[in-house]
């Protein structure tokens, strides 16, 4: 019972801190779902899921979260805008950094799937300029390791690679330094 109450608490508190500040942002008009938004006091990029009902409560998608938040504590964002923009080498590498992850997780997938989506994850972390990843693919019966060790000898981005160390995964990752 007391948990229960110190978990109303804390959503009590969240949603007093998802209330809109007077003069925040001059609502966004026409808010439909699949729009991207910028949700202003949180700084967190999201996606209308819902628009506005009559109280100006949009339901927005923050990653795994779902929220209610004012229309006033929202601002349009153009993506279709940016992705004109970055052109040339520099953006996409900047864009790509930020987005990218120092890890691949191949653990369930085919060992075909897993050396495409291998060969697009370092085309990509080479884009980056990350100089070491790590390519999960679980102990199991050691196939998709195998077929990952032969793709990783022949790929040009690769400068050397081994296996996880005792902390880092031992033998169910590959860790891969790239050139």
């Amino acid at each position: 019972m007391r948990l229960k109450n110190k978990i109303n608490k804390l959503e009590d508190s969240l949603a007093q801190s998802l209330m809109p500040k007077q003069g925040f942002t001059k609502p966004p008009k026409n808010l439909k779902p699949g729009d991207s938004v910028l949700i202003v006091n949180l700084n967190q990029k999201g996606t209308v899921i819902s628009p506005p009902d009559k109280d100006g409560e949009a339901i927005i998608q923050a990653g795994i979260m779902k929220i209610n938040v004012h229309v006033t504590n929202l601002k349009l964002v153009d993506e279709q805008k940016k992705e004109i923009q970055k052109v040339g080498m520099g953006k996409i590498g900047v864009s790509k950094s930020k987005s990218i992850s120092a890890e691949v997780d191949l653990r369930g997938l085919t060992l075909d799937e897993a050396v495409e989506n291998v060969d697009k994850y370092l085309d990509d972390a080479s884009i980056a300029g990350l100089s070491e990843v790590t390519i999960i693919h679980g102990k199991g019966t050691g196939i998709l390791r195998s077929g990952i060790h032969q793709f990783l000898k022949s790929n040009a981005h690769v400068k050397s690679f081994r296996l996880g160390k005792y902390g880092e995964g031992e033998s169910g990752v590959t860790v891969v330094e790239l050139k």
